[in-house]
Formats: structure tokens, C-alpha cells, sequence
């Protein structure tokens, strides 16, 4: 199913959920429970219902349910939302991140820095898949205004596929990782590149280089719709214009291999996200390209959709 998290007139403009299955339309999820199995809950008696994280944390059954409470209402006469809906907007569609680790998994990409460097790729990334921790607390949504930091002058994305955790656990075996992810969404790590070239010659960081916005989006697609292991095209364009494109099964690094690497000792949670780095020449560092005031940046992975963000303006110190 492909979730989606939205305000509209239709619940009074407070957030609420949308899911899809298959090729069906998206149903509101709370309209469509109280229809198909006749309770009548509301946001307080059923949160999962309007909140992903909350729904998140019910686990495979309940996610079950409301798979086939949503397939039955596609059915039903005016229950399908319609997504060109001038008064619908989309909202990040995971309304509590708990963390956000960005890791290195495309070897091309990696390649390109050691190049840059006039270095090769260090020993340890061929040892474990290695990621900083991102701000969790400064994620934005589709279609949602990156606004440009004061202090850099080279503003830059990244494409990348993201994972959400969907159970706890700990020191988990790889055999098992696909067990414990809920989805997958587009992740864009807006990047300032002249801070964090600066920050990672002080051998630490990223951290202000990387932490003023990350953005996710348009909707999580659940595993059991593309697997735990996906092989999905992604593109990515500015105004437009395709700058590079790849498939999330180029990484060297798997998903599965990066849950049973942070949970070595470790206990990993629902909501946690996880972004797999970015392939070679999907990023404007890897292309001597930069965006400009006013750019739209366009993420596109096949089955989840679009993520669109416009680049706020340069108020940058002369």
C-alpha cells in the first residue's frame, strides 16, 4: 500500500492519512475504517488512523487490516479521494521521525569523492556500511519551500531511497532485517557543500552542512508492495531538466545489511529512518553543478512518485 499523509477541508484541515492499494485511488483512512467495518472512531479513539507513526506502531496485523478495510472502500462510491484536488496538500507522510541516519551504499558515488580528493576509497567502506545521524527534527514535506541557509553559498540535493523501521529490535541477523522494515520513500539530504567540506577537514561531521533541512515524500510505499530489497529507477531533474538517474539496486550495501550493522548493540525503533546515500552523478557535487534561487529540484523513484521542492532565496553574507 502507498500511504500519504494530507490536510484538506475534508477533516477540517487537520492532518490526516490516506492509503492506497494496487491500483486503486487513496481512501481517507479514518472515512474509510468507520464505512468498511462500521465503528465509529475518531482521531483520539483510533490514532493510527490519522497518524503513520502511530500506525507504524501497531505492527503487521493492524497494517493488514487496514490494508484490506482500504482495498474494500476503493469500491465504494465517493470515497476515492481525488488527487488533483486543488484544497489537498500534502504533508511529509511520516508525522514523527525518531531518528535519521543517512548512509554511503552506491560505490560510484563514493568513487567520485575519492577522485575529487585525488585519494582512493578508504578500506572501512568495503567493511560496514558507515552513515552520519542527520536532524530529524528539521524534515520537510513535498512541494515545500528548502529555505537557503545564511551561511553557505553552495546549496546542493542529494537523491536518495529511504527505509522506515517498523518493529524494534535489537543485534538483528541480516537473514532476518526484512522482517522489520515497514516502507520505503523518497529522501532529497539538501546539502550546503562549501560548510561541509569544511566541517569533514576537521575529521568529524556532517552536521551544519547537512542539518537545516532534509526533506521525504510524496508517500511511504510498504514492503510488501515492492520488497525488502526494492530495484526502483530513480531520476532526478531541476526545473526540469534531468540531471541523472540511476536504480536503488546499484548499492553495494543492502538494506538488510545496514539494519543488522546499527543494531549491532543497538536497539533500532518504529519510525526510524534510514537514507541510502546517494548514486554517482545524482547530485550536483558530482556533476560541478549548483542550484540557484528559485530552482525546483524534482526526485522521482518509480512506484512511490515525485518529491518536489523549490530552493528559497540566497541570503547568504556578502
Amino acid at each position: 500500500m502507498r500511504l500519504y499523509r494530507y490536510v484538506s477541508d475534508r477533516g477540517g484541515y487537520q492532518p490526516r492519512v490516506a492509503i492506497a492499494v494496487g491500483d486503486s485511488g487513496p481512501v481517507d483512512l479514518l472515512d474509510a475504517w468507520n464505512e468498511v467495518t462500521g465503528t465509529r472512531l475518531d482521531p483520539e479513539t483510533g490514532p493510527f488512523l490519522v497518524s503513520p507513526y502511530a500506525l507504524i506502531q501497531q505492527g503487521p496485523e493492524v497494517w493488514k487490516e487496514v490494508r484490506d478495510v482500504c482495498r474494500a472502500a476503493s469500491s465504494l462510491p465517493d470515497m476515492v479521494l481525488e488527487p488533483d484536488d486543488p484544497d489537498m496538500r500534502l504533508l511529509c507522510p511520516l508525522d514523527r521521525v525518531q531518528s535519521l541516519r543517512d548512509f554511503l551504499a552506491f560505490e560510484d558515488h563514493v568513487r567520485r569523492g575519492a577522485e575529487r580528493r585525488n585519494t582512493v576509497v578508504p578500506d572501512y567502506w568495503y567493511e560496514a556500511p558507515v552513515y552520519y545521524k542527520g536532524n530529524h527534527r528539521t524534515i520537510i514535506g513535498p512541494d515545500t519551500e528548502c529555505k537557503w541557509p545564511s551561511f553557505t553559498k553552495r546549496l546542493d540535493f542529494e537523491l536518495e531511497l529511504a527505509m522506515i523501521v517498523g518493529r524494534r529490535g535489537r543485534d538483528i541477523d541480516a537473514g532476518e532485517a526484512g522482517d522489520y522494515i515497514f516502507g520505503f520513500t523518497i529522501f532529497n539530504d539538501f546539502s550546503a557543500r562549501d560548510v561541509q567540506a569544511k566541517e569533514m577537514s576537521a575529521w568529524l561531521g556532517p552536521s551544519k552542512g547537512k542539518d537545516f533541512a532534509n526533506a521525504l515524500g510524496p508517500c511511504i510505499v510498504t514492503s510488501d508492495e515492492v520488497g525488502a530489497e526494492p530495484d526502483l529507477a530513480m531520476i532526478c531533474r531541476v526545473n526540469g531538466e534531468e540531471w541523472g538517474r540511476a536504480r536503488s539496486s546499484a548499492a553495494r550495501w543492502s538494506w538488510a545489511q545496514m539494519l543488522e550493522h546499527v543494531s549491532q548493540g543497538e536497539d533500532v525503533y518504529p519510525g526510524d529512518v534510514y537514507g541510502s546515500g546517494t548514486p554517482g552523478g545524482c547530485c550536483g557535487l558530482d556533476l560541478g553543478r549548483e542550484l540557484r534561487p528559485g530552482d525546483v529540484v524534482e526526485l522521482e523513484i518509480e512506484h512511490v512518485g515525485i518529491l518536489r521542492n523549490t530552493i528559497g532565496v540566497n541570503r547568504t553574507a556578502r
